[in-house]
């Protein structure tokens, strides 16, 4: 088991007609039958068809690591993507986009995470915090998030949503404070979200 803790810092040729005149001369002249020496025509030689070789698949490039714009604690990954990546993730994943979805309703965080060896399973503890009205910079907290989400391969990034109980709020926060990448079978529900208020 390796634990990792943390705070939250998320397009017609146009061809000239030639014209004949013909030409009346006053005094008559002889007919003349002129043969009119016919020319063969050239037959086209037609060309064998080009066989294009097929070029191999190139295979998947494998996962650049560790990760650009990631922290590291204890081998563990970790950054808060912006909307865009997850909204770019969620295009591809519709489990994810329905988390998101979900999001319009509760105060979500947003997290991703991976490891160099893989994990059986992952959990992610949270703070779910408001401002403090009394005390300036400081914060008050709601509730505590429980999240457990599904195996990863190594060096595999996992894009997680994090959706707290909490009806949704732009003063709300949902921090990650403690990401484990668990080596061992678990007997819980995975994946699963428990959020205890407070």
């Amino acid at each position: 088991m390796r634990r990792a803790a943390l705070v939250f810092g998320l397009c017609l040729a146009l061809i000239p007609a030639q014209g004949l005149a013909a030409t009346k001369t006053p005094t008559p002249t002889p007919k003349a039958t002129v043969k009119a020496s016919a020319t063969p025509s050239a037959t086209p030689t037609k060309k064998a068809p080009v066989k294009q070789k097929k070029k191999p698949v190139p295979p998947s490039p494998s996962p650049k690591w560790p990760p650009m714009g990631f922290k590291v604690m204890d081998d563990i990954y970790y950054r808060t993507p912006s909307v865009e990546v997850m909204m770019n993730v969620a295009a591809a994943n519709t489990t994810l986009a329905k988390a998101i979805a979900a999001c319009k309703e509760f105060s979500c965080g947003r997290l991703q995470v991976a490891s160099l060896i893989g994990c059986v399973y992952w959990e992610i503890d949270s703070k779910v915090i408001t401002p403090n009205p009394d005390i300036a910079g400081s914060f008050l907290t709601k509730g505590m998030l429980r999240t457990l989400v599904k195996k990863s391969a190594p060096k595999e990034v996992v894009t997680l949503v994090l959706p707290s109980g909490e009806l949704y709020s732009g003063t709300i926060a949902v921090v990650p404070v403690g990401i484990t990448c668990h080596q061992d079978a678990t007997t819980e529900k995975v994946p699963s979200n428990t959020y205890v208020s407070r």
